[in-house]
């Protein structure tokens, strides 16, 4: 039976439902949980965890483990370093390459968030 379409900001489920498995992303030897607890969300990406250490360990220096980001605004990839302008949103922890996209983020979230993605 085909899942309804609903807009792609439940990754955990969205990825369920899709039947995928992957590693951990801090281990790979371990596979990740796929849940929301285990879940990060930064950006357009998500990061999955083994365990609660493996994602705490992510989250202490997150600009050392995440690797290149999506600007929500310019689209453009780029790697955050510890001083990158940050908002949050919906439970998002959101990086920008620059103070005035954050800005134009902060005006109007709902437009940036995703990218249009629906679950088929």
């Amino acid at each position: 039976m085909p899942c309804p379409d609903v807009f792609v900001q439940d990754v955990p489920e969205y990825v369920r439902r899709k039947g995928l498995s992957f590693p951990c992303y801090m281990d790979s030897r371990k596979p990740a949980r796929i849940d929301s607890e285990h879940c990060v969300r930064l950006n357009w990406e998500a990061f999955f965890f083994s365990d609660l250490h493996e994602r705490e360990r992510f989250l202490s220096d997150v600009s050392l483990y995440c690797g290149l980001l999506t600007d929500p605004i310019s689209r453009r990839r780029f790697h955050p370093d510890p001083d990158a302008p940050r908002f949050d949103f919906e439970g998002v922890a959101y990086y920008f390459e620059s103070p005035l996209n954050r800005a134009a983020f902060e005006s109007d979230p709902q437009k940036y968030r995703l990218p249009g993605l629906k679950m088929q």
